[in-house]
């Protein structure tokens, strides 16, 4: 055979495979259901995470432009098998522009899932910016059949989306249990208005402590080991810890990584906050809890600005605290403005969705706090479901707990450095 019969028998052959491949049946990609809006996760620097479920899908992607563009972009992602059957998917996006404002719409085997809804996030500030708002909460999804608010408090936090860089949940965020079946119907169903638009930081509770790493690990996408992790916005570093059942989880090795953490704070640092879910020292109808006191003074020491703690169904700020856990002498009292303060103030609210006296906790709330067994320990406490919005702007931190039902300040207090 001739060298141009060999050449013109292989072009036969390969024009043959390549109708044949263009030809054959391709495998049809299912139209996928969404379950659970998209929420919005790790809001780093230049990146976001984008989160969302449906009943199948086998790949997903992003389209994103930020306000002043008429152009989309494309971010591709991934998709998993849950632990609950159904189908989680991920885009990460990457290198956006700090403090702007982003539309993005989700597709799921290359079909956009609620075409009707308009989705939008704002990136995360820049690490010299200095002013952003976000809100803290925990307690939240007691079911609604046994007296609890979630629907209350995602109504109450909607109308302010457009002001808030995030959130963060202080633990017992699912009850009973924290098991993953009981997420969507205990609290992203109530949150669609909130979560596609702001991200939001979990934290563990006893009541997520239901076999953590196979439910709770897999609703969150969180730093370092999702139990116990920090992060930095703007000049504030945040620290958020795992108080297990009230003994801190991985005591020893969680209490060397805190103090390496605050060690290693940006140099610019000018807050920092702790987030927990078990309170210290309190005058509420919890105990207190010794392994939250024995961190006293090392958020001392570190100059920790505030802790922020749920656990107990109520709300209650404390006059700021030393290192022993005593209240410095000259801000008892009602103050509303401290200047400069010496030590931390320790705020419990996990007033969220579930109250004490109400549904499934129906003991009376009793503790009066004027007698309280740690004697000129509170400067503010009521008794109503309430959630913490905080404004941090330089060197001032304002913040104010506002009613879910009502929308009313029940309390506020500012901090200038």
């Amino acid at each position: 055979m001739t060298k141009t019969k060999v050449l013109h028998a292989l072009l036969i052959l390969a024009l043959g495979f390549f109708f044949s491949y263009c030809t054959s049946p391709q495998k049809e990609l299912a139209h996928p259901t969404l379950l659970r809006s998209p929420y919005l996760q790790c809001a780093f620097q230049d990146s976001i995470t984008i989160l969302w479920r449906t009943d199948t899908a086998e790949i997903c992607h992003v389209e994103y432009k930020d306000d002043s563009s008429s152009e989309w972009q494309k971010a591709t992602g991934t998709t998993r098998l849950t632990n609950t059957g159904i189908t989680e998917n991920e885009v990460v996006i990457k290198n956006i522009l700090p403090n702007s404002k982003y539309d993005y719409r989700i597709f799921s085997n290359n079909i956009q899932l609620k075409s009707s809804e308009s989705y939008w996030f704002r990136s995360p500030i820049a690490d010299n910016d200095t002013s952003f708002t976000f809100f803290a909460v925990g307690d939240i999804g007691e079911p609604v059949d046994y007296g609890g608010t979630p629907d209350v408090l995602a109504k109450a936090l909607a109308p302010h989306i457009d002001s808030l860089e995030f959130g963060v949940l202080l633990g017992d965020i699912v009850y009973p249990d924290g098991r993953s079946e009981l997420y969507d119907e205990n609290l992203f169903q109530y949150f669609d208005q909130v979560f596609p638009y702001v991200p939001t930081y979990a934290l563990l509770g006893n009541h997520d402590w239901h076999e953590p790493d196979s439910n709770y690990v897999k609703e969150w996408k969180l730093p370092h080991n999702e139990h116990y992790y920090s992060f930095n916005y703007g000049k504030v570093h945040f620290i958020a810890l795992d108080t297990k059942f009230g003994e801190l989880y991985e005591y020893e090795k969680q209490v060397e990584w805190l103090k390496q953490d605050l060690k290693s704070r940006p140099q610019n640092s000018e807050w920092t906050l702790v987030l927990l879910h078990h309170n210290g020292k309190s005058c509420t109808y919890k105990q207190d809890y010794e392994n939250v006191m024995s961190l006293y003074p090392v958020f001392d020491s570190a100059r920790v600005d505030l802790v922020l703690n749920g656990h107990a169904h109520t709300y209650e700020r404390l006059n700021p605290m030393d290192g022993e856990g005593m209240p410095i002498a000259e801000y008892i009292g009602k103050i509303v403005t401290y200047e400069m303060p010496k030590g931390f103030i320790s705020i419990t609210v996990g007033s969220g969705g579930k109250l004490r006296g109400i549904g499934s906790d129906p003991t009376p709330y009793t503790p009066d706090p004027e007698n309280c067994r740690h004697p000129n320990l509170v400067a503010k406490a009521d008794h109503l479901w309430a959630y913490l919005q905080l404004n941090i702007c330089g060197t001032t931190l304002k913040a104010k707990a506002l009613g879910t039902e009502t929308g009313k300040i029940v309390d506020e207090f500012t901090i200038i450095k």
